[in-house]
């Protein structure tokens, strides 16, 4: 990945983000893609190509390194980690990109921390999340006892679920889509 840019957390840590793609076109807002656990950016979505196909596809993509990741600042005290400080850090960003809307993907703890965002975040469009498992859907939160591999789309009314790790093509698709498709037509 190219040099990161920078922003500056709500609690004054440096967070590092790349911005790749072409501007953002009407009616598609940028994507933002937030990493799992021990991972960033380049490890779970410029590696397996995700950025590469959704850039390819016309698409405006920003991916973070989550505090205490990859380029990111890594504090040593507790009070700085925690899924709602990564909440408002995405917040940030989309401050930061001067976005109006945007379409936001997270994998495992990205993916939690997705949630969090999408119900603070009227800026949040599509929702794409990976790695947690059904529970959050059939329970209607995280359920903590099953981790499943399976990817969900989330989508206002629509749902669909992709059990192919090889997920890019399904990201690339929903994302792009217009509203009106059918659940589990991915």
């Amino acid at each position: 990945m190219s040099d990161p840019k920078w922003f500056t957390s709500l609690d004054g840590l440096q967070i590092a983000y790349d911005d790749t793609g072409p501007g953002t076109a009407a009616g598609r807002p940028p994507v933002i893609l937030h990493h799992g656990f021990a991972a960033n950016a380049y490890l779970n979505w410029k590696a397996p190509g995700v950025v590469d196909a959704l850039t390819t596809s016309g698409r405006r993509v920003v991916s973070l390194d989550a505090r205490g990741h990859g380029r990111s600042d890594k504090p040593h005290e507790p009070r700085y980690y925690g899924e709602n400080n990564m909440a408002r850090d995405v917040s940030t960003l989309i401050d930061t990109i001067g976005a109006e809307t945007v379409d936001l993907v997270g994998y495992s703890m990205g993916a939690i921390v997705s949630l969090v965002v999408g119900t603070q975040e009227p800026r949040v469009r599509r929702l794409v999340i990976g790695g947690i498992g059904g529970g959050v859907v059939e329970h209607g939160g995280v359920d903590m006892r099953r981790r499943g591999a399976e990817l969900r789309l989330i989508d206002g009314d629509h749902l669909g679920a992709v059990a192919d790790p090889q997920f890019a093509p399904a990201i690339v698709e929903f994302v792009n889509r217009g509203r009106g498709g059918s659940p589990g037509s991915y």
